[in-house]
């Protein structure tokens, strides 16, 4: 069995789809079924999360919006800022709200664009966070390592006094690249 051809399309918007297939939504980006989240990775994001997001936040990547809402129910999370670049992916997010008639968190704002050409925009208005956590690649790698070590300075800058950086671990990394991922959030 294979969510894209035994799974229902729940939610669409050009390239991207959103399939439910036994009791777990899939995000599926582009042709050829590129899957880049899964509902049921809850799980693992609240062990590697716990309780480190509080204060304003900020998240790099939306997916399914598994971790958008985690963190909006945490007791210490004050705000929650996601920057996303696709907007389809921001579409279904929204198209999965309605769905579960879920209205959204008044505390959760959504900016579209790339985290490159965001960042600066924060910096310039002088916007700062007290948890930051990126979450927008879909396996460890050396091109993500590269992207999070050109990154991660960039996040430093708007980041308060005494505030964290994390980044998701895919517990399917190899040993050769997680090393050096856990490194960069020293």
């Amino acid at each position: 069995m294979i969510y894209f051809e035994d799974g229902e399309i729940v939610a669409s918007s050009g390239d991207v789809n959103v399939y439910k297939y036994e009791g777990d939504l899939y995000l599926d980006i582009g042709p050829g079924h590129n899957l880049w989240a899964i509902s049921s990775e809850i799980k693992e994001y609240r062990h590697q999360l716990r309780k480190h997001p509080r204060g304003n936040c900020l998240e790099v990547g939306l997916g399914l919006g598994v971790v958008s809402n985690y963190m909006l129910i945490l007791p210490n999370v004050k705000s929650l800022t996601t920057i996303e670049k696709n907007k389809d992916v921001v579409e279904v997010y929204r198209q999965l709200l309605v769905l579960y008639e879920d209205p959204g968190n008044i505390h959760h704002d959504i900016i579209l664009g790339d985290v490159v050409d965001v960042f600066p925009r924060l910096l310039k208005v002088n916007k700062k966070f007290d948890f930051i956590f990126f979450d927008h690649y879909s396996l460890i790698d050396e091109d993500t390592l590269i992207n999070l070590h050109s990154l991660i300075p960039m996040a430093k800058r708007i980041l308060r006094d005494g505030g964290a950086i994390m980044g998701w671990f895919d517990p399917y990394t190899p040993s050769e690249f997680a090393n050096e991922f856990y490194t960069l959030f020293k």
